[in-house]
């Protein structure tokens, strides 16, 4: 398995919900996983935002700012989760909207690439999840197994970060990596990420959620709690969410997301799970990681395929955290 690259990617895929108001706080302990009093100024938040079946969604990020909070997550799991917001947002004081044209995104890999982000956040932190806020926008570090970078830059902290990438020994850097090697890198981790084909279909569990602080147990009513709840109680939850590695086949070179896996029982193959998502890095183009929701008794090193085209298979890798909760 190829190890996620050193890169400075634009992520371009990347969006945010605003959620502000005198009741943001409050209305969004009604919808979201986790307990904002444990989102402070200093640090960010894995997080689900389910249905009342507690079916997920959006899996974000989410950060407290002046006058409420932002979610960060793909474009595309804004269609879904925007118009859940609206529909109850309408009982509270809140203002709930996508900023499309937000802040620039830029994921950071590799310690000589970090050290360049420093330049415009001089307090930067390496602990998991901590955050930095100033004039040149939000620093978050995600730090599970390598330490990376998510920086969401305001215009004036984009241009003097391109300013920084300029005079750095490297000016290509930015260019030479997307929006996949962040990708690559963040399945690396284990850190699920959901897609239109993807979204209202799992428990947060089914993520592995629990495993990342993205669910506060302990926290008050929410939308989807019963569910999330019985499913920890009751040891309901048969399916967790696993890291697949295997070469890529010029046959087909885009994998949906949603798509079925098959696994392999015997000589006989059989309904294994689904993909959840897949990328490649720039430093082996023909090695692609793979996510998938998988049944939680799945052995490491068990081989699956794609039920559409059974010419690419994948092997079951170990995550950087144990699924034993």
């Amino acid at each position: 398995m190829t190890d996620p690259q050193n890169f400075v990617a634009s992520l371009d895929e990347m969006a945010v919900i605003s959620v502000t108001g005198p009741q943001a706080k409050e209305y969004l302990q009604g919808q979201l996983t986790i307990d904002l009093d444990r989102v402070n100024e200093t640090n960010a938040r894995f997080g689900a935002h389910c249905d009342f079946k507690g079916k997920t969604w959006s899996v974000f990020t989410i950060v407290s700012v002046a006058g409420g909070y932002e979610l960060i997550m793909p474009k595309e799991c804004i269609d879904k989760s925007l118009p859940e917001l609206k529909k109850y947002g309408v009982f509270s004081k809140v203002e709930i909207n996508d900023i499309p044209s937000h802040p620039n995104f830029i994921g950071l890999s590799g310690s000589d690439n970090i050290a360049l982000a420093k330049n415009l956040f001089p307090e930067l932190a390496t602990e998991h999840l901590s955050k930095v806020e100033n004039a040149n926008g939000i620093a978050i570090c995600i730090n599970l197994s390598t330490p990376k970078l998510l920086l969401m830059l305001s215009h004036s902290g984009f241009e003097h970060f391109t300013a920084v990438i300029k005079e750095s020994s490297c000016p290509g850097l930015m260019s030479a990596a997307g929006q996949n090697d962040w990708n690559f890198a963040m399945i690396a981790d284990g850190i699920a990420s959901l897609s239109s084909a993807t979204s209202n279909e799992f428990v947060p569990q089914m993520l592995n959620l629990q495993l990342l602080a993205g669910i506060d147990f302990d926290k008050g009513c929410y939308m989807g709690q019963e569910t999330v709840a019985r499913t920890k109680f009751l040891g309901r939850n048969k399916r967790a969410t696993y890291l697949l590695s295997g070469n890529t086949n010029s046959q087909f070179p885009f994998i949906a997301n949603g798509a079925a896996l098959e696994k392999q029982v015997g000589e006989n193959w059989r309904s294994g799970g689904t993909l959840l998502q897949t990328a490649t890095c720039s430093a082996n183009t023909d090695n692609v990681l793979a996510l998938a929701v998988l049944s939680n008794d799945t052995d490491l090193g068990s081989v699956l395929r794609l039920k559409e085209h059974p010419e690419q298979s994948f092997t079951v890798e170990a995550l950087p955290y144990t699924l034993d909760e």
